[in-house]
């Protein structure tokens, strides 16, 4: 018995000469390897069957050229745009060689039919322009006499409808099954036709020619003739007119009609009023002739010898009889006369429906045309005129509309839901409402913006520019940049008065602002330095205009100091006291008991002040080794002094030349080595110091960066605890966050930044009071921009919490953002809902303001129903709908800037 292995060698072994697998005995071999080697399989052969990695794999090297052609089949197939292109290519070819099939004709038949149809539907104008020439005339004068009929029947028929003879002849039409129009003519139309003649169209010559017995006229040769030329004369003198000719013309009592035909025209004169139906009769009469005697009209000559039975024809025309008409009764003048009231009654009550049907169509176009005003339904209901839609409360109203419109306010029903229009024009009154703008300020609408025009003071200017950003997303653009500032030529004065000031030696300012008319200054003063309101009158301010408050100071600037040091010392004339960058230099000769006195006064100088060089002024009672000695003495205590301080790292210390080099690193927080030059009695001429920039990683230089870096709130204190900076106190969490960020960047070998001893602001009774806040919701009945009935103690308590809000966070220098977001159930319009919620949560803000809440502290927005607190999409769930109608609060803390 063969084994797997020896079979599957067998099949991928081909014969000799034989370059192909059997694919199907190979697959079929291989699934039943399959199944043998997981028996599982077997049982799930009809079923679902497992996805197996193996077997996807063995599908794809047995079928998968297969699978892919097919893939590219089926997407060929399944796309119109490639399967069209693919037929397109072959179709013609397919055409031309079945042309000589006959089959192919009964098949393209019914399309070519549908196309002609089509092309037809879709363009009729090719069909008429070939018609018309032939088929127009024809139709015109078929629909033209079709009509004089029908108003000729329709007169007749009216005049005698409601008399006794009418009804006679209504009986009669009755009995006799013919129309009650047919018989009205019968017996009112009075006519006679005179004289009949058949004319050749060719020739102009007389065919035959029948006359009335008491019929009066001349040669009917004569007549013939002229009846011709004057239808020439007509076809040559008026354009269009070629291929017709006249069919009726009327001479007083007579009419003459001509019915042309192919080779003869037949002309009656008619005596008058004949009915519309004779032109049928003479076209029968004609058509009749020309069947019976079509070759000898075809050929007539002037002889009517084999013509003489046509004139029994035309005495069937001439033997047609005549009636008289009857008279009006009175019965027929009072029917009439009602008629006519009750088409003017019904006239008038239409007229007055059309009246005030247009008064309600100008109504509506003015409200649309209203800013502000947005109608959502106009109709009627009930016999009254029915408006709704939502309106701004700086809207025209509808009332005043309706007087000017001159509609009846008692048929009119009105529903108004307030919202905030985002228009130019409504957008334009509230600016006007709440900035109040100054006469010399005016506010015009350009394109999509609000542009402001004119002049005015600085806090109306501070105030509009805050409104401005204020305005909702959707609202048109407010420009502030036409309006100058009243106040800038002030303001120009006394900035260049507070900039003077500060170039002032011995004056600090710390405060200098414009504020209702007044400018606000205050400060440090050095006694020694000038009176900042004596240069008041310089600047050109009036001084009544300054509130100046300037605190006392010792000011450590080289001027104050030098002005200092001359009234202290009073220096004799052989010393001079100078000003050399940032030192005080004294040169010159003096005894030593003023430069006693002088050491004492630059050791007595108070840190940060410039350093008194006395260097410069010589003592003649001790000698030039003394003065060496005192100086190396005086640099090495220099140099072992710098070398104490932190940030400092001293590389190169020397003496030369009279000179002292000093080269080294320090860093920029560490203190200016040529400041101590002065303290130690040295004069910076004689130093050359170089030092190279670091960044130190001592622990103070580290904490005063991260004092600069992270610029703690108040309630945060950073102090150095060994190789530790420790952070105590609360924080904003946002804060924490970056002193983290911060703390995790610090270099190695840096002191550590501990923030374990940092609390959460918002962890403590700051957090807990939010979420009590925020727990609550003012809830609204359904369409009410108004919270609903029992919601007072709710608004209640949220304002105090709200207040207790800010007092605590204001205590904790934190910055407290609070939102209220109105929402609406899925009930409504969308547009609607979200105006709705926008009204709901400004109602909130306006009863949280009288509940001493203040309002600048409130942002408002509104959901709509995309935010809802549960699905209220059902019929059912109307609790889900009135838990969606309501205002929640949200509330966030910042750092304090």
């Amino acid at each position: 018995m063969s084994t797997y292995p020896d079979i599957l060698e067998g099949l991928l072994r081909s014969p000799s000469g034989d370059d192909a697998i059997d694919r199907k005995a190979l697959a079929s071999l291989l699934v039943e390897i399959a199944e043998s080697l997981k028996p599982e399989l077997r049982a799930e052969r009809n079923g679902v069957q497992p996805r197996d990695l193996q077997l996807e794999q063995l599908r794809t090297l047995l079928v998968g050229r297969e699978i892919e052609t097919l893939w590219r089949l089926t997407g060929i197939v399944d796309d119109p745009e490639r399967l069209a292109a693919v037929i397109g290519r072959v179709l013609p070819t397919a055409i031309a060689q079945a042309t000589s099939d006959e089959r192919m004709g009964h098949v393209l038949a019914p399309v070519m039919e549908k196309a002609a149809e089509s092309s037809i539907r879709s363009d009729p104008t090719t069909l008429v322009n070939i018609l018309y020439p032939t088929i127009v005339p024809a139709i015109r004068k078929s629909i033209g006499e079709t009509i004089d009929e029908t108003f000729q029947r329709l007169n007749e028929t009216l005049k005698y409808s409601l008399t006794w003879r009418g009804l006679q002849w209504r009986w009669e039409a009755w009995r006799t099954g013919r129309p009650f129009a047919e018989v009205v003519l019968k017996h009112t139309l009075v006519y006679q036709v005179e004289h009949v003649f058949l004319v050749h169209r060719h020739t102009g010559l007389l065919i035959a020619h029948v006359a009335a017995e008491n019929a009066v006229s001349q040669d009917p040769q004569l007549v013939s003739s002229m009846l011709i030329a004057i239808q020439d004369f007509v076809r040559d003198s008026f354009s269009g007119a070629e291929h017709q000719g006249l069919d009726s013309v009327r001479l007083g009592e007579l009419r003459l009609w001509s019915e042309p035909g192919p080779f003869a025209a037949l002309v009656a004169v008619i005596r008058g009023d004949p009915p519309e139906g004779l032109h049928e009769t003479m076209r029968n009469t004609l058509s009749r002739i020309h069947a019976e005697r079509h070759h000898a009209l075809e050929s007539f000559d002037g002889d009517s010898a084999g013509l003489g039975d046509v004139e029994a024809r035309l005495r069937d025309l001439v033997a047609l009889g005549e009636h008289a008409p009857p008279r009006v009764g009175l019965a027929r003048l009072v029917v009439l006369g009602l008629l006519l009231l009750l088409l003017t009654v019904a006239g008038a009550r239409a007229a007055w429906w059309w009246h005030n049907q247009q008064l309600w169509e100008g109504y509506l176009e003015r409200l649309r045309a209203q800013p502000g005003i947005v109608i959502t339904e106009a109709g009627k209901r009930d016999g009254k005129f029915v408006v709704s839609g939502l309106r701004d409360p700086l809207a025209a109203d509808p009332q005043a509309v309706l007087r000017e419109a001159g509609v009846n306010p008692a048929w009119v029903v009105e529903s108004w839901i307030p919202y905030q229009g985002l228009d130019p024009q409504s957008v334009l009154k509230r600016l006007d409402a709440t900035l109040d703008p100054p006469p010399s300020v005016t506010l015009a609408i350009e394109g999509n913006r609000i542009v402001a025009q004119g002049s005015a003071p600085r806090p109306w200017l501070e105030r509009a520019h805050a409104v401005a950003q204020m305005l909702p997303a959707g609202a048109p653009g407010f420009d502030l940049a036409g309006v100058r500032n009243e106040d800038e030529a002030d303001e120009r004065q006394w900035q260049a008065y507070v900039a003077r000031l500060r170039a002032e030696p011995g004056i600090v300012i710390t405060r200098s602002e414009a504020r209702d008319g007044k400018f606000l200054l205050s400060g440090l003063r050095d006694p020694l330095a000038v009176d900042p309101l004596k240069l008041l009158g310089e600047a050109g301010i009036d001084p009544a205009r300054v509130e100046a408050h300037f605190e006392p100071y010792q000011g450590l600037d080289p001027q104050s100091v030098l002005k200092r040091l001359k009234v202290s010392l009073d220096s004799p004339p052989s010393v001079t006291l100078a000003i050399a960058g940032n030192r005080i230099v004294a040169r010159g000769s003096a005894p030593r008991p003023w430069l006693d006195r002088a050491h004492a006064v630059a050791q007595m100088l108070p840190a940060g002040a410039p350093g008194f060089d006395l260097a410069g002024v010589r003592n003649d009672d001790e000698a030039d080794e003394q003065r060496r000695q005192v100086d190396e003495r005086q640099w090495q205590a220099y140099v072992a002094r710098l070398r104490a301080e932190p940030g400092i790292v001293i590389t190169r210390s020397e003496a030369r030349d009279d000179k002292f080099l000093l080269s080294g690193l320090r860093d920029p927080l560490a203190i200016n080595p040529l400041a101590l030059l002065s303290e130690a009695g040295i004069d910076p001429a004689r130093v050359e110091a170089h030092f190279e920039p670091y960044e130190a990683l001592d622990p103070q230089f580290v904490l005063n960066r991260l004092q600069a870096s992270l610029n703690p709130p108040p309630g945060v204190t950073l102090a150095v605890d060994g190789d530790r900076i420790v952070a105590q106190g609360s924080a904003p969490s946002p804060w924490i966050s970056r002193a983290r960020k911060v703390g995790s960047s610090l270099p190695a070998g840096a002191p550590v930044l501990d923030l374990s001893a940092m609390r959460d602001i918002s962890e403590g009774a700051l957090g807990k009071l939010r979420d009590a806040i925020q727990a609550r919701s003012i809830n609204f009945d359904s369409g009410k921009s108004l919270p609903a009935a029992g919601q007072e103690q709710v608004l209640d308590e949220i304002a105090n919490d709200l207040n207790e809000l800010v007092k605590l966070s204001s205590t904790l220098h934190a910055v407290t953002r609070m939102t209220l977001t109105g929402h609406a159930d899925s009930q409504g319009q969308g547009t609607s809902n979200l105006s709705l919620s926008m009204a709901r949560a400004e109602a909130v803000r306006a009863l949280l303001k009288k509940r001493g809440v203040d309002p600048d502290l409130l942002q408002v927005r509104g959901a709509g129903q995309l935010e809802p607190v549960a699905d209220d999409t059902s019929a059912a769930a109307a609790a889900a709908r009135s838990a969606n109608r309501r205002v929640s609060l949200s509330i966030g803390f910042e750092e304090e800037p």
